[in-house]
């Protein structure tokens, strides 16, 4: 669950302050899915990373799983980054000199539960699609390819993915 309250954003550009994020409050309920759409320079981005705890806000909290990530440590932050976070980046941010499915077992081995991570990463490659792929290096992947395998890697931490 992620609950955003009064949520502001503020950077300073020279002499000036401007508002990128300002006073947005929703909530996201577990198991929901969302998207964040809007104009090109509207925030979206921002947001998300804030959301991610890979910023920080100017004011207001954000609530997930009933901790106020706002409030926490930049080491307690990654921790829970590595527990509850999946990202896919629009470039994708895939390992040149890994598989896909050692790319996608990553989250799993910074985080040191490598227990059945094989499995979690080739069950996820073949929801995917690329089970038969799964032994290639990005530069052998397609750019929708490389796009599936970031989308795997994204959802190695959750229950869906078998063993968890």
């Amino acid at each position: 669950m992620i609950a955003v309250r009064n949520l502001v954003k503020t950077i300073r550009n020279g002499a000036h302050e401007v508002e990128i994020i300002r006073d947005i409050s929703f909530d996201v309920p577990g198991r929901q899915f969302v998207a964040v759409m809007g104009p090109s320079g509207s925030g979206k981005s921002t947001l998300l990373g804030l959301i991610a705890g890979l910023d920080w806000p100017t004011s207001g909290s954000i609530v997930i799983d009933g901790q106020d990530i706002t409030k926490l440590r930049e080491d307690e932050m990654a921790r829970l980054r590595g527990q509850k976070l999946g990202f896919v980046f629009q470039s994708y941010h895939l390992i040149p000199t890994l598989t896909a499915v050692e790319n996608v077992m990553l989250p799993m081995e910074f985080s040191g539960a490598i227990n059945g991570a094989v499995k979690r990463a080739e069950y996820l490659l073949d929801s995917v699609g690329l089970m038969e792929r799964r032994d290639h290096y990005p530069a052998q992947l397609s750019g929708g390819e490389q796009q599936r395998v970031a989308l795997a890697r994204a959802f190695i931490k959750t229950r869906s993915a078998p063993g968890r």
